[in-house]
């Protein structure tokens, strides 16, 4: 019989307990035994690496919650597998001009038995877009007219928002440009609804509990153990709940890829990541499984350093390029990774759709080698001495802020040596909680933090626009605004040729003189219990999809 996660997880901190028993403790919820699954009941079970630190659609932005959201919440449409099926609308219309949206809603109900009506996508946009909230993710509301606007301040009526509940069933929502992705942007979590009366209500508790939730989507959040565990259950209450299988999922906070791969080998989840020194092992063995995720994982500077001292290097585009000449790619997915990742030559995600093709077919680029290439790297590093009017003893230790898990201090002890092998340039590794990491960044309390980015819909701009003025991810100090022009042209061409041309135009600039050096393009290994099924691996949006999985035993 296996054991159930909440009694894995409850052993898991008695045996942490033991190692640190000569150290200071940090308080903790320890995890109760739960009940075995009742007969018949399906119950999905794995693990994430970290605590989503927020819930809340219109605040949330890291991968854990989007991947949540996208199941405790639905939007307008849901986009399964990469098809479009409809969601809380059960159809809608868009203008010959392809301005207007008109959707239609069904009956639908939130977890508390309330209908989930049009004014509840209004509220939302509205509230996206309002400044006090301060979204990170306003800008994915600028399509829609006013938008940008009225985040800025420089319209104060939020009735000029281009959204609009026309009644109970139908919204309405006017684009400031034909946006030929709109339709799918809107399964996205930071246009989910909300209902006005229930978050008002919670004030600024709203998303942090289950019960500080309303539900609208396929499963609702039962149990919630701080950086310990998570349960959704089947929603009685939502509108295709006959198409969902699985009855309950058992979700684990795991930040160890090796005990997560433990837990799976016990019995206790049924898929996992599989961790570097083990992939080729399950490759022999025939259950090793590859996907591309969609991220993107990149050095990020902060230009003004955590110093004025750092802050007068990291300034420097061509030191920055320098870092990224010194590093060699090939050898950091194939050593370091081992899960067939690609080396990031570029910026924009190869697998994203261009014109008529895959813009990475229809724009060849390759501004990095996958090689490191020493003596360019050398040679920017003088050029970059010269600018700054300062020498190489001068150079300082930098801070490399990155997560806490075992693959990221593999990962950074492995750039560290080729800094330091190949440019004779020191960073001192600073390992954190990713909730922390997140915060650091958005403080900008960092020299070098290592990121990532996926995309949240299938077109280069959702890499591009991150680095904008005033950007809500743009955590790096840096404002160009050639660069900013660039994406505003492209926020508005209608021209898709000439709008492509200028993509590529951005992402060649911004190599050369953005805050960011590309590494590498994500590929994760995993593998999976038999009996489980309809479980969606995706490069854009939720990951993993498990709304219409099933799992037998």
């Amino acid at each position: 019989m296996r054991r159930s996660l909440k009694l894995m997880l409850a052993m898991l901190l008695v045996l942490s307990m033991v190692l640190t028993a000569c150290g200071p403790k940090a308080p903790a919820q320890e995890p109760t035994p739960g009940e075995e699954p009742a007969a018949g009941e399906k119950v999905l079970r794995f693990a994430i690496g970290a605590e989503p630190p927020a819930l809340d659609q219109q605040i949330a932005t890291d991968t854990y919650a989007i991947m949540l959201g996208n199941h405790l919440y639905e939007g307008l449409v849901r986009v399964h597998d990469g098809q479009i099926q409809p969601g809380m609308a059960e159809s809608w219309e868009i203008s010959d001009d392809g301005l207007v949206y008109t959707f239609h809603l069904r009956d639908a109900l939130w977890s508390d038995g309330k209908p989930v009506t049009a004014h509840d996508f209004e509220y939302a946009i509205k509230r996206l877009l309002d400044p006090a909230t301060a979204s990170e993710y306003a800008y994915q509301g600028y399509y829609v007219k006013n938008g940008e606007a009225y985040n800025k301040g420089e319209i104060t009526d939020p009735s000029m928002i281009g959204v609009k509940a026309l009644d109970d069933k139908t919204l309405e929502i006017t684009l400031e440009n034909p946006t030929g992705y709109f339709l799918s942007l809107t399964n996205f979590i930071s246009l989910f609804p909300v209902r006005k009366d229930f978050v008002e209500a919670q004030g600024q508790a709203y998303a942090s509990e289950p019960d500080k939730i309303l539900y609208n989507g396929p499963f609702i959040l039962t149990e919630w153990i701080h950086e310990a565990s998570l349960v959704l259950e089947k929603n009685p209450n939502y509108w295709n709940k006959d198409a969902i299988k699985i009855d309950r999922v058992e979700i684990a906070i795991v930040s160890d890829s090796n005990t997560a791969m433990g837990m799976y080998e016990a019995g206790d989840l049924d898929f996992v990541a599989i961790p570097a020194a083990r992939v080729q092992e399950f490759v022999d063995k025939g259950e090793a499984k590859f996907y591309y995720d969609g991220a993107e994982f990149y050095f990020q500077f902060n230009v003004n350093g955590k110093t004025p001292q750092t802050g007068k290097f990291l300034g420097n585009a061509n030191f920055r390029k320098a870092l990224g000449f010194a590093v060699d790619r090939q050898n950091f997915v194939d050593a370091v990774l081992k899960n067939g990742s690609d080396p990031a030559t570029r910026y924009v995600l190869p697998l994203l759709s261009g014109v008529n093709d895959t813009f990475a077919k229809e724009y060849p680029y390759e501004f990095y080698p996958k090689n490191a290439d020493v003596e360019k790297a050398k040679e920017l590093l003088n050029k970059a001495l010269e600018e700054i009017g300062a020498t190489a003893d001068q150079i300082p230790t930098f801070e490399y802020l990155t997560d806490d898990s075992d693959t990221a201090r593999t990962s950074a002890e492995a750039i560290q040596d080729m800094l330091k092998r190949n440019l004779g340039i020191n960073i001192e590794i600073k390992q954190v909680p990713f909730k922390q990491r997140l915060e650091l960044m958005t403080a900008e309390d960092y020299d070098i933090v290592f990121a990532g980015w996926g995309p949240d819909y299938d077109d280069p701009l959702t890499y591009l626009d991150l680095w904008v003025i005033g950007g809500g991810n743009n955590d790096t100090g840096w404002e160009d605004q050639t660069y900013t022009d660039m994406i505003n042209y492209i926020r508005t061409a209608s021209d898709l040729k000439a709008r492509a041309d200028k993509m590529f135009e951005a992402e060649k600039y911004l190599l050369e003189n953005g805050p960011i050096v590309p590494i590498y393009f994500r590929r994760r290994a995993w593998t999976h219990v038999d009996g489980l099924t309809g479980l969606v691996r995706n490069f854009i949006g939720a990951d993993p999809d498990f709304t219409y999985a099933d799992i037998t035993r």
